[in-house]
């Protein structure tokens, strides 16, 4: 079969559908920090509940879930190394994938992760993609010219590339 469009398809080098990825994975990494390092009710050690609901805060004396009074006193649950941890972990848990992270699906997907039979996910690769990041992370700190540096975003939710970009706060992307 001679179909034109076929010859007007150019496939993506392997190095750009990791980068690719990484840099997808990075963004939601960063996401999920700032959302979880946020000085709020939520997030603290301080935290009053009745039941599930949450109705304060011991610490900064909030009243509500949402608003931390005094941020000098908040405690977060989790440091930021355990939290990103817990996302690693989320990384290779194939139902989280596809249920909070479907473009980081996708790559994998593209990339051979998972295995029809056994619908578990190829560490192997997931580990590739770590290290291309890792990498490059340590080229752009030694001031090496091959990889542009990696800029780390504070945790301030106002500085993001995708609200520069399109003038729209960052989580209302992929919902």
């Amino acid at each position: 079969m001679n179909d034109p469009l076929v010859s007007k398809v150019k496939l993506k080098a392997l190095e750009e559908i990791i980068a690719a990825a990484r840099e997808t994975i990075h963004r939601h990494r960063r996401r999920f920090l700032q959302r979880n390092l946020r000085p709020c009710p939520d997030n603290c050690k301080g935290v009053s509940m009745l039941g599930r609901e949450i109705i304060g805060c011991t610490n900064c004396g909030s009243p509500s879930g949402d608003k931390c009074i005094r941020e000098d006193k908040f405690v977060p649950v989790f440091t930021k190394e355990e939290l990103a941890q817990q996302f690693a972990e989320q990384l290779r848990n194939p139902e989280i994938l596809l249920r909070e992270y479907r473009d980081v699906t996708v790559f994998l997907w593209v990339l051979g992760a998972f295995d029809k039979q056994k619908k578990t996910l190829d560490e192997t690769i997931v580990e590739r993609v770590e290290q291309s990041e890792n990498k490059s992370r340590k080229m752009a700190a030694s001031g090496d010219g091959a990889v542009t540096p990696v800029r780390e975003h504070p945790t301030g939710g106002n500085n993001s590339e995708a609200e520069t970009r399109t003038g729209r706060d960052p989580e209302d992307f992929n919902r």
